[in-house]
């Protein structure tokens, strides 16, 4: 940027003081929410049919949800309507409520398709092989082994205002004694061999239990080779 050259956001922030004045906080008149709304129409998959129908339905459907929210808080709205909006608010949780409010509760069934644990998503093998092998504690006193998750539990929980998670894991097993594992040499890169087909047995774990995310690759004769992602 050119020295000396005025810009629009440089003369801007020189009414800042005078905005709070006319029109109060700055969360009042700020754009955010528009941009986010902008961004979220950008992201929706046009399939590269532009100017036409989709754009007005996208906007029309955008209104007539504002509108609904609208007169679901209106003080005239009839009351077995207001006894309706609780059951709204409950399937269409707003993107901006708190995490903590007790009014919206995320309604979830008894099985999940992805779990999110230390930034890393977690997935059953059957939605996505690659998020489902784990490295894992299946109980306190035994030493963490690899495994990979077939099915994520929500747990109710009798508070009612959160869910537990419960995953059902079945561990690699140990790759025979007759075999040559390469990479017993070299500890330091956290690389193992294991038997590809899993132990029938199936663990039942918190995701406390879990210990690292690996990367698995079958390479040959049965044998399946996993490395540990953890950065600790």
């Amino acid at each position: 940027m050119h020295q000396g050259i005025p810009r629009p956001n440089i003369h801007a922030a020189g009414h800042v003081y005078d905005f709070l004045l006319l029109f109060g906080p700055v969360i009042s008149w700020w754009c955010f929410p528009f941009e986010q709304l902008i961004r979220a129409l950008q992201k929706i998959n046009t399939n590269d049919h532009i100017g036409g129908e989709m754009e007005s339905t996208i906007v029309r459907t955008v209104a007539q949800t504002a509108n609904l929210r609208h007169w679901l808080r209106h003080q005239d709205c009839p009351k077995a309507i207001c006894q309706l909006k609780v059951l709204f608010d409950k399937c269409f949780v707003p993107a901006n409520a708190p995490s903590t409010c007790d009014n919206f509760i995320e309604q979830k069934g008894p099985q999940r398709a992805y779990v999110k644990h230390n930034s890393v998503n977690l997935s059953p093998c059957d939605t996505h092989a690659g998020n489902a092998n784990i490295i894992y504690c299946p109980s306190a006193s035994e030493p963490p082994v690899a495994g990979q998750i077939q099915r994520i539990e929500n747990i109710h929980m009798p508070d009612g205002k959160h869910n537990d998670v419960h995953l059902h894991v079945r561990h690699y097993n140990s790759i025979s004694k007759t075999l040559y594992d390469p990479f017993l040499w070299y500890p330091h890169l956290l690389v193992k061999s294991y038997s590809s087909p899993l132990n029938s047995k199936v663990n039942v774990i918190d995701l406390d239990d879990v210990v690292a995310h690996p990367a698995c690759y079958d390479y040959s004769h049965g044998q399946s080779v996993l490395v540990n992602l953890s950065r600790a």
